[in-house]
């Protein structure tokens, strides 16, 4: 049977469990298509790293140094598959993800579907890059760059933004969101959180649960033609998420993203990080210029 299905994603641009989180996100998208929506609402993880306290992972403490967070990340990524390069986190400066997390909202008043794509690149930035996000020029670029409008983003992130952002950290106060990530699952009418990182088996047991039934879904089939699209859809996509998606070995998932890398139908910036589809280039037939 369908069933109409949401996700609520309680979350931060930063939280790398929430990176972690992209493949099984994706792969509940791909199984259950038009059945499911997923919302994002900011958690705001960090307000000020200065008097942050995170002991179960060594962070804070009176520690300024943000190389804890690194070692988390790296230990967290063995875990859940995700790339990070914390060689590049550590060129950045880092004092609160506030910013990144009211920058999402700025692109959400701006338009809800590409804001989606200004989180995962948020997200992409944090984990393998060395962009100071929390400068909003950084912030904006990035807006520019998945296609909203630039000076309309700064005026949102410098007003509209910001109230958007406190009443998500009220929705988690309310619902009693303390970590992240955290889902809000609804099917059927019933709603259940599910606090922490979760696999897909385990968000599907959820869903069926709370439908009183299996619900409908549809697995890709796997093959290179196949992984192209999925990449193109998004934009960008690791080995465990197309591993995950397609329900194959993250090997077997090397190897597809590899033949097409070679193909020159995608691209591998890093090595070890993110496939992405090549810089596209257009031709004006009236001046003969392609850029």
């Amino acid at each position: 049977m369908t069933h109409a299905i949401e996700i609520v994603a309680y979350t931060d641009p930063y939280c790398t469990w929430c990176w972690g989180s992209e493949p099984m996100l994706r792969h509940l998208q791909e199984s259950y298509s038009e059945q499911i929506t997923i919302r994002s609402v900011m958690g705001g993880l960090v307000e000020d790293f200065g008097s942050f306290r995170d002991p179960m992972n060594s962070i804070g403490g009176g520690d300024a140094s943000i190389q804890p967070i690194a070692d988390h990340w790296i230990e967290a990524s063995v875990r859940h598959g995700m790339p990070v390069n914390t060689a590049e986190f550590l060129k950045a400066p880092f004092r609160s993800t506030w910013p990144s997390n009211i920058a999402y909202e700025a692109a959400n008043l701006q338009d809800e579907s590409v804001a989606t794509r200004y989180l995962r690149r948020l997200r992409e930035s944090a984990a393998t890059e060395s962009n100071d996000l929390g400068d909003p020029e950084v912030l904006a670029d990035l807006a520019r760059e998945v296609g909203l409008d630039r000076a309309r983003f700064l005026v949102d992130f410098n007003g509209r933004a910001r109230d958007a952002f406190a009443r998500d950290r009220l929705e988690c106060i309310q619902r009693g969101v303390h970590g992240f990530p955290t889902f809000l699952v609804t099917a059927n009418g019933k709603d259940r959180l599910a606090r922490g990182y979760r696999s897909y088996e385990q968000m599907v047991g959820l869903i069926d649960l709370l439908a009183g039934e299996p619900v409908e879904r549809r697995e890709p089939d796997f093959d290179d033609l196949g992984v192209l699209d999925f990449v193109e859809k998004y934009g960008s996509a690791a080995v465990r998420e197309v591993a995950e998606v397609f329900g194959v070995s993250d090997t077997e998932a090397k190897a597809a993203l590899g033949r097409l890398v070679a193909a020159g139908a995608l691209a591998l910036p890093e090595p070890g990080l993110l496939y992405r589809t090549p810089a596209s280039v257009a031709c004006d037939p009236a001046t003969g210029r392609c850029v």
